[in-house]
C-alpha cells in the first residue's frame, strides 16, 4: 500500500492508503479535425503534441482513529482535499502534479473505516518535475534535468562580480528520449 501528499499534507495523517485504479500513460492528444466537404480525410487543425486534461482514479481507504468517528474523519479529509494543490505519490517521489478533485468523491462508510475513489484533474496534464538552478561558471555548464514532456526554460544571468561580462553563448540541445 502507498499514499500521496496533496498541498503538503501526506495522506497518513489521516490513515489513507491508495490503490491505483486508473492510471495512464499519457493524456488524450487533443483532436482538431476538420472534415472538408467534398473531400477525403480532413485537415488537423492542431499544431504539434498538444494534450486535453488528464484525469485519475485512485481508491482510497482509511481506519478511523480512536476518539473519532469515521463521519468527523471523513469531513476532515474533505476539508483538505478542497481546491488546487500539489499533489505528490509516493511511487513517484520526485514528480509533483498540479491537481484538483473532480466531482464529487462517494464515501462507503463503515463502522470503523472508510473508503472512496478519488479522480484527480491535472493541470497541466504532465508530472512536473523539481526547479534546476545551478551556478555558472566558464566553459560548459551542462543541466541535468531529466524531463519526459517538453518544459519551458528560464535562463536568468546575474553577473555577481566587478569585471564586465564580455562574451556568452547559450546553445540549446533537444535530448532524444
Amino acid at each position: 500500500m502507498s499514499g500521496f501528499s496533496f498541498r503538503g499534507v501526506h495522506s497518513s495523517k489521516f490513515g489513507i492508503y491508495t490503490q491505483d485504479t486508473s492510471r495512464i500513460i499519457l493524456p488524450p492528444r487533443r483532436e482538431g479535425k476538420v472534415v472538408i466537404p467534398g473531400r477525403s480525410g480532413y485537415y488537423d487543425g492542431v499544431a504539434g503534441n498538444v494534450y486535453d486534461e488528464r484525469a485519475e482514479t485512485i481508491h482510497c481507504a482509511f481506519k478511523c482513529p480512536k476518539g473519532k468517528t469515521v463521519p468527523e474523519v471523513c469531513r476532515e479529509i474533505a476539508y483538505w482535499l478542497s481546491g488546487t494543490g500539489r499533489l505528490a505519490y509516493d511511487k513517484e517521489p520526485d514528480k509533483y502534479y498540479t491537481a484538483r478533485i473532480s466531482g464529487g468523491p462517494p464515501m462507503a462508510q463503515h463502522l470503523k473505516y472508510g473508503e472512496f475513489d478519488l479522480t484527480w484533474n491535472y493541470n497541466p496534464p504532465f508530472a512536473l518535475g523539481r526547479t534546476v538552478t545551478q551556478p555558472i561558471t566558464s566553459g560548459e555548464n551542462p543541466v541535468d534535468y531529466r524531463g519526459t514532456a517538453e518544459t519551458p526554460c528560464i535562463i536568468v544571468l546575474r553577473n555577481l562580480s566587478d569585471a564586465d561580462v564580455l562574451t556568452i553563448t547559450i546553445t540549446a540541445i533537444k535530448r532524444s528520449v
